[in-house]
């Protein structure tokens, strides 16, 4: 598959405008990325405008319970509930990872199995980001056996909000696949500090199967004047 259809193009800085959003949706309309991945304030306009304008095809990804994690499960559900019933494709839900931390593993556990249930059952895509910046290995560890094992309708496994001390890391990526093995889930979305064409194709490489990006159409361009560049040299 092409380089664009790893990409959730993402905008949720706080302090976003009407015009940053319309040019989000410009971009990803020429460059075809996998999805957009949006402020929940601003996921069912997106919506709206995508299908409306001839492109139902281009994922609508919000956030949810972000980007701390530590609110109440029945609120973080009801969420969930709103934006999947207003057809959102895509949930990106921050774990209470205070609880992994607290060793709480039957609340962690039941979060998982909640957010997952809820997602399958609209048809709704589920990631579960876990903030690896404030895990250590083996929380790291844990939760993705929790997700693989014990939460079955979680799709995506995610490394961080964007938002804590650190994005994506390449080693947890590859632990991460490296756990998965010949395994069909959960897959791996990489966000966080992914600003050039070699972190991507690195992160990949590693086993991602999703990146989240601000800086999308940066890297493509960068990928467009390689190819550009490779061609007029066989040429």
């Amino acid at each position: 598959r092409g380089f664009n259809h790893y990409v959730d193009h993402t905008l949720l800085k706080p302090n976003a405008t009407q015009d940053q959003f319309e040019k989000l949706l410009d971009e990803a309309i020429e460059y075809e990325f996998e999805a957009v991945c949006v402020s929940p304030y601003m996921a069912i306009p997106v919506r709206n405008i995508l299908t409306t304008t001839g492109y139902p095809h281009i994922k609508v990804c919000t956030v949810v319970g972000f980007p701390l994690g530590n609110i109440p499960l029945e609120l973080k559900a009801a969420e969930a509930k709103y934006f999947v019933s207003h057809g959102i494709d895509e949930i990106d839900f921050v774990l209470n990872y205070g609880e992994l931390k607290n060793q709480k593993f039957d609340y962690v556990i039941k979060e998982l199995q909640t957010m997952g249930d809820i997602c399958k059952n609209g048809g709704a895509v589920s990631k579960c980001i876990v903030e690896t910046c404030y895990l250590n290995e083996t929380e790291k560890d844990l939760i993705f056996h929790y997700i693989k094992d014990y939460a079955p309708h979680i799709d995506f496994i995610k490394t961080s909000t964007g938002f804590g001390t650190a994005g994506a890391q390449l080693e947890d990526v590859a632990r991460w696949n490296e756990l998965r093995g010949k395994a069909p889930r959960p897959l791996i979305k990489a966000a966080g500090g992914i600003k050039d064409l070699d972190t991507a194709r690195d992160m990949i490489a590693a086993g991602a199967d999703r990146l989240g990006l601000s800086a999308g159409v940066k890297i493509m361009e960068e990928l467009n004047t390689l190819q550009s560049t490779d061609t007029e040299s066989v040429a």
